[in-house]
């Protein structure tokens, strides 16, 4: 786990996503969480190794690629999550029965565990406070753009903010569920954000907003633009794939040698062309520009 400033940690999961951890006196707040269920129950119990013993007061996501409700039932904490977000947790919590007058199938455990855990919900901001001699504050505050729930996780007075999906370095982002011009407005806004001096993409290494937003700008408005010129020209939605080597040439991992990580370079090229399919779909019905 790394040092960020006093109480304030990240650390990698296997699959390049950035986790945060804000100590208190009292308790802890985690920041997203693994996505596999083994390295779940790993982070818990490097967690509570590390803050030698306290409670996870809540584990916040800042978005729903994030999510994974085993993963949830195996940390065990309350969960905070915007609104959106929650609809997407507990939709698929109600089986319907094969005929009316027969029982409903058994829910899976993971699920049940999921809602005997509690949830704090939020349309635009909630604040965790941690409590000891200086209290720490943890504001998640919703942004939309990188996806219908996203949010920021900004730890109040520290210059510190989580950006969970909405930046990413060194990784291609995410934009197959995006909303591309609130996103660019978005990262603009964190550009001018005079109160941060450190930001934690969701990929790559923490640095300063300018940095982390422009990388992010910079591979939306490239995608945006390789798209839209093969719309002009007339070409088929199928020869976005030519795409996609350029574009992990140039935002994509690099080689994984000598690091933990365990990239699945295929899985993120499919990502990088659902992407480059959004947004072919979108400027295709007119409803992006």
């Amino acid at each position: 786990m790394k040092k960020l400033a006093k109480n304030i940690f990240y650390d990698v999961a296997t699959d390049g996503t950035n986790l945060g951890v804000v100590m208190g006196e009292d308790a802890v707040v985690c920041i997203d969480l693994p996505v596999d269920p083994l390295e779940a129950g790993e982070w818990r119990r490097e967690v509570r190794q590390f803050s030698g013993g306290k409670p996870i007061r809540a584990v916040v996501f800042t978005s729903s690629e994030r999510l994974n409700s085993e993963c949830i039932a195996i940390v065990g904490a309350p969960v905070v999550i915007q609104n959106q977000m929650f609809a997407q947790v507990t939709m698929p919590l109600e089986p319907l029965p094969s005929m009316p007058l027969e029982p409903p199938p058994p829910m899976p455990a993971p699920l049940r565990d999921l809602l005997a855990t509690p949830h704090w919900t939020f349309e635009t901001s909630v604040s965790i406070v941690l409590h000891g001699d200086k209290p720490l504050f943890v504001d998640v505050v919703y942004q939309g753009g990188c996806s219908p729930d996203g949010s920021f996780v900004f730890v109040r007075d520290q210059g510190i903010a989580f950006l969970g999906e909405h930046a990413t370095v060194g990784h291609p982002p995410l934009l197959a569920q995006a909303d591309l011009p609130r996103w660019q407005e978005v990262l603009q806004a964190l550009k001018a954000n005079s109160s941060l001096r450190l930001v934690v993409p969701g990929r790559g290494t923490p640095t300063d907003p300018a940095t982390a937003a422009d990388a992010t700008l910079a591979y939306i408005q490239t995608a945006l633009a390789q798209v839209r010129a093969m719309v002009r020209a007339g070409k088929p939605r199928s020869e976005l794939a030519t795409l996609v080597p350029n574009l992990m040439a140039q935002y994509g991992p690099k080689s994984t040698r000598g690091q933990k990580l365990t990239l699945d370079l295929d899985a993120v090229g499919r990502h990088v062309r659902a992407g480059l399919e959004h947004i072919y779909d979108g400027l295709k019905s007119g409803t992006l520009k």
